[in-house]
């Protein structure tokens, strides 16, 4: 879970880049788009996964893992919902987690079709 978490910052973090970068107003705010509920996912994954089970000490500076930003966002986008499919097959992960992690895979199926436009 806590590489999910990498990854969806990385994402997000990869989204603001190509939002920065761009000199044209549509792919401006299409990327923009793009990062709309990751902040929410995040905090929904550290408090219902980690804190429930008074986990914090796993939070480290390092959340942010350079290596999996991919401005590439369809191959990041492919490659997060491969992650979530791979996560969701685990027998161990309660109904409300797997009901989270249903309602972000169903959200990157969505930023997959709009990273297709960019």
């Amino acid at each position: 879970m806590y590489e999910l978490m990498q990854h969806l910052i990385a994402f997000k973090y990869a989204c603001k880049i190509n939002h920065w970068s761009t000199n044209q107003y549509a792919p401006h705010l299409l990327f923009d788009r793009l990062t709309e509920n990751i902040d929410t996912w995040v905090d929904s994954i550290a408090e219902s996964y980690f804190m429930a089970d008074d986990n914090k000490k796993i939070f480290k500076a390092d959340l942010l893992n350079p290596k999996l930003v991919n401005r590439d966002l369809v191959k990041s986008c492919e490659s997060i919902i491969t992650h979530l499919e791979e996560i969701q097959d685990d027998d161990d992960i309660n109904e409300g987690i797997a009901s989270l992690l249903s309602a972000i895979e169903e959200g990157f199926l969505g930023k997959l079709a709009l990273a297709k436009l960019a």
